[in-house]
């Protein structure tokens, strides 16, 4: 059974890399004139599509990561990585959002149909490639090993408080 797990994992891993990826394709070049922008972003019809593969690949990546918790010996390399892990989500999460920022001052200087940054959706057709790369997924990756460390640490001490009889 294990394997079939695992088969399904390696499965919806390779078909969320390819959506993932697949949505960049769908991003529009900001150009001067008032052109572009108006159909609204087709490229979101690839993660209706994906949400079953999605959230088995998230929760397959939680698993994973709770084991590979379960199996550091000491709490010193689990907190430290745990700590690490947060700075880079951080660190990913506060770029990514700069990006996007910038991009939008781009598009209200380049585009006459708009006239302040609000008016610029932060997920846009061109902001697909902003949050579809591999930074994005790589953020992830880390969100899901930090929440299933978590958990594990959670369940561990669970275990020492309330021991099965």
């Amino acid at each position: 059974m294990r394997k079939l797990l695992l088969f399904l994992y390696v499965i919806s891993l390779v078909v969320v890399l390819i959506g993932f990826y697949g949505m960049n394709f769908f991003t529009e070049t900001v150009v001067e004139d008032g052109t572009g922008g108006g159909n609204g972003n087709p490229a979101l019809f690839i993660p209706v599509f994906l949400m079953p593969f999605f959230f088995y690949f998230l929760y397959g990546t939680t698993e994973l990561s709770m084991r590979l918790a379960e199996k550091i010996k000491t709490n010193k390399t689990l907190v430290t990585s745990l700590i690490f892990s947060v700075i880079a989500a951080a660190i990913i999460i506060i770029y990514t959002e700069n990006k996007a920022q910038d991009l939008r001052k781009t598009i209200v200087q380049k585009q006459v149909n708009f006239e302040t940054v609000s008016q610029v959706p932060l997920w846009s057709t061109f902001s697909n490639a902003i949050f579809f790369n591999a930074l994005t997924f790589i953020l992830v990756l880390l969100i899901c090993y930090i929440i299933g460390a978590v958990w594990s640490i959670y369940r561990e001490r669970r275990k020492r408080v309330f021991p099965s009889k």
